[in-house]
């Protein structure tokens, strides 16, 4: 088998989209978790991030056509600017209807997590319906691929670079900010401490309630832009209102980094690896003749591999994680 370079370039880009992507997903998670908040709705978030930022750009591809936001490599680039802080911030309001009900109201924060997985989707399609007239589940993410190409005329590059947005930059450069915040800062600790002893952590004058709002909300506000990066970036056209299950791999992926920024990082990376394998190198096979009846030359079973090996994973290293040890228990002051 021969791969081009265009080929390795088209793994490239999967690889950066997918990566950026479930590390700012499974650090959503780990900012939730830290503080105390189990967020099983990770899922409704990315969904919401996602559809809140491509909606943006949909609406302003009709709203600004013709004009240099449109039609310049750097207006369309303002315009994921733009996109990506609605994304964050769509999503850290997203994150109150976890934190409010697992905070005042001391709800199961699994149940209600689980929920909102489902609101996120309704939600989302609710708002597509009444904003395109169209009873549909279906965005349209690719309104501006022609101004995103790159063409430098060698095809490795070309394929690594073309469809990926600036908000991939500012992505990387949210990773660094929220690994050095978490791991490196008086913040981070206190966020630790509320969620492995909230009463000590209170004791000491940090307000604990409010930490939690804190992190739910950063932690959603991340996996909402990972989200957004991932469906923006997809080269599928139209997007289905639909999270694809990465909420819950993003979950997996943060047990398997023991709630460690540094083993998030390489979790997201080693699973985004087999997600940019599938629609590469299947591909690639496909085209010169090399699949046979077997399962194991199609895309969809590449696609069921990372699932798979993260079913795997927590088999074996659930034993060795240790999750915040207040996790998912309502603080009570008046307990203390």
């Amino acid at each position: 088998m021969t791969l081009s370079a265009s080929d390795y370039g088209t793994f490239v880009s999967f690889l950066i989209m997918y990566g950026v992507g479930f590390i700012l997903g499974a650090f959503g998670g780990m900012y939730s978790e830290c503080s105390g908040i189990i967020n099983i709705a990770l899922e409704g978030s990315m969904v919401f991030g996602g559809f809140t930022g491509i909606l943006f750009l949909q609406i302003m591809s009709t709203a600004a056509a013709g004009t240099w936001l449109t039609t310049s490599f750097w207006g369309v680039e303002v315009l994921y600017i733009l996109a990506s802080l609605i994304s964050v911030l769509a999503s850290a309001l997203f994150s109150f209807l976890l934190s409010f009900v697992s905070i005042k109201l001391k709800a199961d924060q699994t149940i209600v997590g689980t929920a909102l997985n489902t609101v996120a989707v309704a939600l989302c399609t609710i708002i597509n319906t009444f904003v395109t007239k169209k009873d549909s589940e279906e965005v349209y993410n690719n309104m501006f691929s022609s101004t995103l190409l790159v063409q430098t005329g060698n095809n490795f590059v070309d394929s690594a670079f073309s469809n990926l947005h600036i908000g991939v930059v500012l992505g990387i450069i949210l990773i660094v900010v929220l690994w050095l915040a978490m791991d490196k800062t008086r913040f981070g600790l206190r966020l630790r401490a509320c969620g492995e002893n909230p009463a000590a952590a209170d004791s000491v004058g940090i307000n604990v309630n409010r930490t939690r709002y804190i992190g739910t909300a950063i932690g959603s506000a991340s996996a909402g832009f990972g989200g957004f990066i991932i469906f923006s970036c997809l080269p599928v056209g139209v997007w289905q209102i639909s999270a694809l299950g990465y909420g819950f791999l993003v979950l997996a992926v943060e047990i398997m980094g023991n709630w460690k920024a540094s083993w998030i990082v390489l979790a997201s990376l080693f699973f985004a690896a087999f997600f940019a394998f599938a629609p590469t190198f299947t591909a690639a096979l496909l085209s010169q003749g090399m699949s046979s009846n077997s399962p194991f030359f199609t895309r969809p079973f590449y696609y069921l591999l990372p699932y798979l090996l993260a079913f795997l994973s927590l088999i074996f290293f659930s034993k060795h994680s240790h999750a915040p040890k207040a996790e998912g228990i309502p603080y009570d002051k008046s307990g203390r």
